[in-house]
């Protein structure tokens, strides 16, 4: 029998140590997906980032250097039980078991009806990146990293930027969407309800984005200075 949105690691309702020095925080992390390219070598977030570290163990690791105090989702799914293995205690775990049928929309909205919080930072999973990319995004009004100096292939998602606000996502524009995007309240709480809206779960996010900045809804667009990103898609991105 399935049983619906399995959690392995409950919220945290206590605030940490300093914690009420920073704005409260959530890190959404997706990596239920397949990776049909990637299937064969088992999740693609488990392949090595380096020496020490899994995809998705470096990811985190980065996080808590930026944002300790934040609370960090990870949705699993493929091959779940050997990716919650590798995933620290203090991360709270979700599963998508309907991963095969869903794409990453079911995934964020199964890690958004589990956060505490309303101020969202969302991180692909399949992506190796360094602090100064994810260091300041958060500080001000919602924001989507772009990436305007070919870090990403041609064939990803791309963004048109106007005035320094993203003002529509599309395939084939030089500027591309880097795969992380933060809201604040106002942004997060729609995005949510567009996850839940039965008419709108089979869109992808890039999808969902264009809807909301049609509705009136702004996210500037941000290219650290200092950052360092890979999209991990296949065995020669290592």
């Amino acid at each position: 029998m399935i049983v619906k949105n399995r959690f392995v690691t409950t919220a945290q309702k206590k605030l940490s140590p300093g914690q009420a020095q920073e704005s409260p925080l959530t890190v959404i992390i997706p990596i239920a997906g397949v990776g049909h390219r990637m299937k064969s070598y088992g999740p693609k977030c488990l392949l090595p980032a380096n020496k020490k570290e899994s995809i998705i163990q470096k990811s985190i690791s980065t996080v808590k250097k930026v944002f300790p105090y934040a609370e960090i989702i990870v949705v699993v799914g493929f091959e779940a039980d050997k990716v919650i293995k590798c995933i620290p205690e203090d991360v709270r775990i979700v599963e998508n078991q309907f991963y095969e049928t869903t794409n990453v929309v079911e995934s964020l909205r199964l890690a958004l009806n589990c956060s505490i919080n309303t101020n969202i930072l969302i991180l692909y999973g399949d992506l190796i990146y360094n602090t100064h990319t994810i260091s300041d995004i958060s500080k001000d009004e919602s924001c989507i990293v772009i990436d305007s100096k070919n870090r990403f292939k041609a064939e990803e998602v791309g963004v048109t930027v106007v005035e320094g606000s993203v003002t529509n996502f599309a395939y084939g524009l030089p500027t591309k969407w880097s795969h992380i995007i933060y809201m604040a309240e106002r942004e997060s709480r729609f995005f949510k309800k567009l996850c839940g809206d039965r008419k709108r779960n089979k869109m992808y996010p890039f999808e969902i984005f264009n809807y909301m900045i049609s509705k009136g809804f702004s996210f500037k667009a941000v290219e650290p200075s200092g950052m360092n990103i890979r999209e991990i898609d296949s065995m020669k991105d290592l």
